[in-house]
């Protein structure tokens, strides 16, 4: 594709051509027009989520309520026991003191924040159905396998076909993006091994007693 310099000295007749000064003038106002151009095109495309970046992904944020920086998502190392968070031994972590927060915010960077904004729009619009509720939890997971099972009186029972680690529990709460009808609870989420999970011969992708493993059921999830 031409540039706007070159468009103008191809239009010019064979009288100018090659004249240094004319050449100079029509140089330095191509350079502004080209200039002038990729601002109009950063206006045109760079205020999209998919192609936004930095500030303007802050600015898309605003308008639809959801800030890149994320309250209380991520568990920090301290002196624990075996089932908390990112707990340590002694010998590796040290003691929370108390005036210290065992959780601390996360800045998520443009990739994830994309993310994280059409999933904030798909909920605000969405009318929670199974394949909502479904396409929510993948997002946030980063997950391709989820179930849903219907128990009890309008409770969901969860699995998610990846495991999930600690920082994934309390970002999963702590964004709220979770898709659900309203009267409608989460009875339990488990999280598994989708390649390698233990089940019976009718379950797809199922694996027997020597190579599948157990689902595990999140913290904070249970009836």
């Amino acid at each position: 594709m031409m540039t706007n310099t070159e468009r103008m000295k191809d239009h010019l007749i064979r009288q100018f051509f090659d004249k240094p000064v004319i050449s100079a003038e029509i140089d330095a106002l191509g350079t502004e027009l080209e200039l002038l151009h990729q601002v109009y095109q950063d206006l045109k495309e760079k205020r999209w989520i998919d192609t936004g970046e930095g500030m303007q992904l802050d600015n898309i944020g605003t308008i639809v309520n959801r800030s890149r920086v994320i309250d209380n998502a991520v568990p920090l190392m301290f002196f624990g026991f075996q089932e908390q968070p990112n707990a340590l031994t002694f010998d590796a972590g040290r003691f929370r003191q108390d005036d210290e927060t065992w959780l601390t915010s996360t800045r998520l960077n443009d990739e994830r924040y994309r993310k994280i904004l059409w999933l904030k729009i798909f909920k605000d619009v969405s009318t929670a159905t199974a394949d909502d509720i479904i396409h929510a939890l993948s997002v946030i997971f980063n997950a391709t396998s989820i179930s849903l099972e219907e128990v009890g009186n309008a409770k969901l029972f969860i699995g998610i076909g990846r495991r999930a680690l600690p920082d994934d529990i309390y970002f999963m709460s702590s964004v709220n993006l979770i898709i659900k009808a309203g009267g409608v609870g989460i009875y339990a989420i488990e999280s598994y091994d989708y390649d390698h999970f233990f089940g019976f011969q009718d379950q797809n992708n199922a694996k027997g007693f020597d190579s599948g493993c157990f689902a595990d059921l999140l913290s904070g999830y249970g009836g």
